[in-house]
């Protein structure tokens, strides 16, 4: 099912190519980010010695995490969820609506990744969530951390797609709602962000909703906190974001 689901992501994702390289690209990133956080799920669930089956589920909803991202970007040129739709919950619709995950599953099965594709974009994971359906949508939001940040510290050094930070402005300045979640530390809305700052800080606060060892580990050995930083500007309330992030990585 593993190749056959890979093989129905990347024949969908072509249905959205327009022969437009600005367009395009923007496709095949969505694709390649898919994979890649596949992988990373993988990946954590092996370092956490996950039963054989329950890493199966998490790749399945690792590669199908992002299955509205396609139609979102043909439809709004934006993969910005707060002008467009939730990308999440869109989803879920779209691969229960289009049986992506039978026969293959249970309907348990099915419900548990479903789930963990609505909630792989939200702030937190839901409270209420039973223990497999929690442990399933954290290695998904996982992975997904892990496999955004190059994107996003490519494009800081290569700054050429302005889908990547949703064309925000480069105003070096926090807004004080994201300051606000920050000092608390909490991931800010992105309805909130104004800047790109806003947008790269607010990727510090990811360290606070790391779930498994694992990813935690794979974080310092990237080195993305200090990474992020060297992009960020030199002032004392991102001083103060950044090394409480440091000591939450580490501690």
């Amino acid at each position: 099912m593993r190749n056959s689901l890979e093989r129905h992501l990347a024949d969908y994702a072509a249905t959205f190519l327009r022969n437009d390289p600005e367009f395009d690209r923007n496709i095949r990133l969505k694709l390649a980010h898919s994979l890649r956080v596949r992988d990373e799920a993988r990946r954590i669930a092996a370092a956490e010695s996950f039963p054989t089956r329950e890493a199966e589920l998490a790749e399945f909803a690792a590669l199908l995490h992002d299955y509205s991202r396609f139609e979102q970007f043909s439809k709004f040129r934006t993969f910005n969820d707060a002008e467009s739709f939730d990308h999440g919950e869109i989803s879920a619709r779209l691969v229960a609506g289009e049986q992506l995950l039978e026969p293959r599953t249970t309907p348990e099965e099915r419900n548990r990744i479903l789930d963990a594709i609505r909630v792989h974009n939200k702030v937190a994971i839901p409270p209420g969530f039973a223990e497999p359906e929690r442990r399933l949508a954290a290695v998904v939001r996982d992975a997904d951390k892990i496999d955004i940040l190059p994107i996003l510290l490519d494009y800081l050094e290569h700054p050429d797609n302005e889908s990547i930070v949703f064309g925000l402005s480069r105003e070096p300045r926090l807004s004080p709602a994201v300051r606000d979640a920050l000092r608390q530390g909490c991931s800010p809305a992105h309805r909130d962000m104004r800047t790109v700052c806003d947008f790269v800080a607010g990727k510090l606060a990811w360290v606070y909703d790391l779930n498994y060892p694992a990813a935690r580990a794979e974080f310092r050995r990237r080195n993305y906190l200090e990474r992020l930083r060297s992009h960020l500007p030199d002032t004392g309330e991102i001083d103060e974001v950044y090394r409480n992030a440091l000591k939450q990585l580490e501690g």
